[in-house]
């Protein structure tokens, strides 16, 4: 049941356990009126056993069991209710009632009640002696019988109606219940980084629901605290660290040009100016992050041709696969048109680019595609080499997660490339994902953005 809801796990268990309890009362009901309608025919007979043998007493006469006319007055009523089977001496049937056959009755113990199969169906024997003489008095079941299996029988009947009846009342319980688990977990999938100032209303009543309510939002509290303070963090350090390190590299740069520095200090000041330059790079990825983190990264929209657009590049990307004597082969459609800020679209482009030539194999390729499907454009890049797999599949757009640190820190990588990309097609209306491609030893990634009208 791992693949239901809540709902119908709830409500199944609900009929599991009324229908085996109402089948365990039925079968203990059942019994006890079985055990006390049996208990009441035995008390009857017993009772009938006496009343005739103090009758029998009081005769001052023998007994003619053949003829006596007063033989019906030892019966009382057992006469016309039961069957009657009368030995004098021991052994010696004299008298028998005429539903009773010769010899259908089994032997039975003196007053030990006993249930007996006879050819009228169930029966219930009771035999009581005094002196010489022995009443076995007989009493048919098959009206009890009949009682309990025609209670069966509704009971059967009544079954999948009353279980019907459990499980709508428990679907209707359990839809009442959930409601306000339902309502907080709809309005707390709508918090977002961007709107972490949503809170879940409370309500007046204090009951389970209510406290989770306040505790979620106390939570909520808490992380957008801690959310602001980090990105306000990460926003004033990015600021701050730009402007020095801005500084450091045109002091570097103008240090190189006046050509004075022995060739020591030169290998220096060119490894300190690469290093700005990737500071650099990194606290402008942090900024546009923390822009987007606060709903404040904003875009200049423009139509553009993006075949055209993704055309022209090919050139560039060529000039960088080169030293690995990479192949690209790049499929454009043409005519398509999308609102985009070509700076940041640029960016984007480039960096997966980049990542496709960094991480290929010698000689390896590069296959890149731009169509057009339904109402948007999409892009798709693969490149030849080491596979992306497993974990790394799901973290790949996480900020600063590298697969292997060692092979990143080689290639220049910070790990907040693809996160900013996200990030900008984000902005863009559309999602970039790493395609689940079937084939080993390549890795594919593609992002779709809208289809604007044409410019005219």
């Amino acid at each position: 049941m791992k693949s239901f809801s809540l709902r119908t796990k709830i409500t199944v268990l609900a009929v599991l356990i009324g229908g085996v309890g109402m089948v365990l009362f039925a079968g203990v009901m059942g019994y006890v009126l079985q055990k006390t309608k049996m208990e009441s025919i035995d008390d009857l007979l017993k009772q009938q056993a006496g009343s005739f043998f103090a009758a029998l007493a009081e005769r001052e006469q023998p007994m003619n069991w053949a003829h006596d006319p007063s033989l019906q007055q030892l019966f009382n009523v057992v006469h016309s209710l039961y069957s009657i089977e009368i030995e004098q001496p021991l052994g010696t049937i004299v008298y028998r009632t005429r539903n009773i056959r010769a010899g259908n009755l089994p032997l039975a113990t003196d007053d030990v009640p006993l249930t007996v199969h006879t050819s009228g169906g169930e029966a219930r024997v009771f035999q009581r002696k005094m002196g010489d003489v022995r009443i076995r008095i007989v009493a048919d079941l098959g009206p009890s019988m009949e009682t309990l299996r025609t209670m069966r029988t509704y009971f059967a009947i009544t079954l999948p109606t009353i279980l019907g009846i459990i499980a709508l009342g428990a679907r209707w319980l359990m839809r009442k219940a959930l409601k306000p688990v339902e309502e907080i977990a709809t309005l707390a999938d709508k918090i977002t980084a961007t709107r972490l100032d949503q809170r879940i209303p409370t309500t007046k009543v204090n009951d389970e629901f209510g406290q989770l309510t306040i505790i979620l939002n106390r939570m909520m509290d808490r992380l957008e605290r801690s959310f602001e303070q980090s990105r306000r963090f990460a926003s004033d350090a990015s600021h701050e660290l730009k402007t020095p390190l801005t500084i450091i590299s045109g002091e570097v740069e103008a240090s190189l040009r006046a050509g004075d520095l022995p060739p020591s200090a030169v290998k220096t000041m060119v490894n300190i100016q690469e290093e700005t330059g990737r500071l650099v790079h990194i606290m402008e990825g942090l900024l546009l992050l923390s822009q987007a983190d606060a709903g404040k990264f904003t875009l200049g929209l423009q139509p553009l041709n993006l075949s055209e657009f993704v055309s022209e590049m090919q050139e560039d990307v060529e000039i960088l696969a080169h030293p690995k004597n990479i192949t690209l082969d790049m499929t454009v459609d043409p005519g398509i048109w999308v609102l985009a800020d070509s700076r940041f679209l640029r960016q984007v482009m480039l960096n997966l680019f980049d990542n496709a030539i960094k991480y290929n194999i010698e000689s390896g390729r590069i296959e890149a595609m731009l169509e057009k499907r339904g109402p948007f454009a999409y892009f798709r890049i693969g490149n030849s080499g080491k596979a992306i797999t497993g974990k790394d599949r799901l973290r790949v757009f996480d900020r600063f997660y590298r697969a292997e640190p060692s092979r990143e820190r080689a290639r220049g990588g910070q790990g907040l490339g693809l996160s900013i990309c996200a990030e900008i097609i984000r902005a863009h209306h559309g999602t970039i994902i790493l395609v689940d491609d079937s084939m080993s030893g390549w890795t594919t990634f593609e992002f779709h953005i809208p289809i604007a009208s044409q410019r005219t």
